[in-house]
């Protein structure tokens, strides 16, 4: 098939764009001809130094408005058998091209309108309203004009089920993969690592990613400071770089960091953390760090939330507390330090299972062709 697959905005060093990039290449290793393509306006594309980096993309510049003439004018010219939409901006963009009665597919990354409200809440205010309205609409749009929805977790397929009446046809699970050669349990290292921190004789519990209001890192760090336990040593990285690097004997933080280093600070985790909060956007989520997680073989401690928590149950790989709240993160901590060190390395080697079995990109791109094959 030719298929024409949709990003809003330029590439970024994220986990958006691993999902969006990798999806296309398997698209494309299987004999599709795909045809990236980037709809950014003008300031961000000027503001986008890295373009050499990918000469096969195509970027359009374009306005909220302009878009939806500029995407139908583009199938119009193009005949592709197929549009993927990478996340809601991107489909909400594509339903122009319904016009062409091209086939859309809508990889839903997430809820957007969910995410508002968790970042949120409900309010009055203008500017708040205005958004709601405008994710309101994008959301009904994008479920009932897609022809199917790509699902990043199990949880998402219920929840697009039950609560918003789509048919289980529509759906599909094609969840985040993980590069399980680069990220990979690297045990000759760890006290090495341990050292470096100057935490070689503490239990490590570590947190690597993004501080947005669903990663649940707030509660986390209260948590961290209330410990008084000098067996207990916590390494947070991803953090704004105004955080102090060390806020007291038992806690380490770490600015954002590249790409390439982050096993390295998994390595020098015992335990690595998930503590998001209940929420529908969090629900229906597949946090990429949590496969990243399950892949360096560590035992993880997560919120009762969304799919981690029920692969977690499934593998044995880790503990499963009832919320974030800071008392049941400090229990999860306290579990943890009464397991003696076997017990800590099996739920290790059933986190790399857990990864093997349900983040392999081998997976992924078995589940993601299956999907498609009803457009051939």
């Amino acid at each position: 098939m030719k298929i024409l697959s949709i990003q809003i905005s330029t590439p970024e060093n994220n986990a958006e764009w691993w999902r969006i990039s990798n999806l296309a290449k398997i698209m494309e290793d299987a004999g599709h001809e795909v045809d990236l393509v980037h709809y950014c306006g003008k300031t961000k594309y000027q503001q986008f130094k890295n373009r050499d980096a990918f000469p096969n993309d195509q970027f359009i510049i374009t306005s909220q408005l302009n878009v939806y003439f500029k995407h139908l004018k583009l199938l119009r010219e193009n005949n592709y058998d197929l549009v993927y939409a990478n996340t809601g901006a991107a489909a909400f963009c594509s339903l122009s091209g319904r016009l062409t009665k091209t086939p859309l597919v809508f990889d839903m990354h997430g809820d957007l309108l969910q995410e508002l409200l968790l970042r949120c809440g409900y309010s009055l205010n203008p500017k708040f309203m205005i958004n709601y309205l405008q994710f309101k609409i994008m959301d009904y749009a994008n479920l009932k004009g897609s022809d199917q929805i790509i699902c990043v977790s199990n949880r998402m397929i219920d929840y697009l089920h039950t609560s918003k009446g789509i048919s289980l046809n529509k759906l599909e699970y094609v969840t985040n993969g993980v590069d399980l050669d680069f990220f990979k349990p690297e045990f000759d290292k760890v006290q090495e690592f341990k050292e470096q921190l100057g935490f070689e004789d503490k239990l490590i519990f570590g947190y690597v990613g993004g501080f947005q209001s669903w990663q649940g890192t707030e509660n986390l760090i209260k948590a961290a400071k209330s410990l008084n336990d000098d067996d207990i040593a916590f390494l947070i990285v991803g953090g704004e770089t105004t955080l102090p690097n060390r806020d007291n004997c038992n806690t380490i933080f770490i600015p954002k960091i590249n790409r390439n280093e982050i096993p390295n600070y998994y390595s020098a985790c015992d335990v690595l953390i998930l503590p998001r909060p209940f929420h529908i956007a969090t629900e229906v989520a597949a946090p990429t760090k949590f496969a990243e997680y399950t892949s360096m073989g560590k035992p993880v401690l997560t919120s009762n939330v969304g799919d981690a928590a029920d692969l977690v149950k499934k593998y044995n790989s880790g503990i499963v507390v009832d919320n974030n709240h800071v008392n049941n993160l400090l229990n999860g901590f306290d579990q943890f330090k009464n397991l003696d060190d076997a017990e800590l390395r099996r739920m290790g080697k059933a986190s790399r299972k857990l990864a093997e079995n349900e983040f392999d990109w081998k997976i992924v791109s078995k589940n993601l062709l299956k999907s498609l094959e009803k457009f051939q």
